[in-house]
């Protein structure tokens, strides 16, 4: 059960910290390949829980960020969309993402 429940936690943090990055690139596009090194250097190594967070963050009622796909995966472009940016300042909420900053 406790592990179950760190599993979680780590996927909330996983998704939060995909938002703060995005915040600080706010206004231009990315790879999802930068994006990953990004995660790497904080620790996250799993691309599919990498893959799990961005279907997450991009699903319906949520679409806090855009993924525009191209071949191969990870050269696929991302941004953060005006939901993702007010999450990023906290003016919305969401109880699957936990911001750090």
């Amino acid at each position: 059960m406790a592990a179950d429940l760190m599993k979680v936690n780590a996927a909330k943090v996983l998704r939060g910290n995909v938002v703060e990055i995005l915040y600080r690139y706010y206004g231009t596009d990315i790879s999802l390949s930068v994006l990953r090194q990004s995660l790497r250097a904080k620790g996250f190594t799993a691309d599919e829980d990498l893959v799990k967070a961005f279907y997450y963050l991009a699903g319906d009622g949520k679409r806090y960020i855009h993924v525009e796909l191209k071949d191969p995966y990870w050269d696929s472009v991302i941004w953060l969309t005006p939901a993702g940016v007010n999450l990023a300042e906290g003016d919305i909420e969401d109880v699957g993402v936990i911001l750090d900053e």
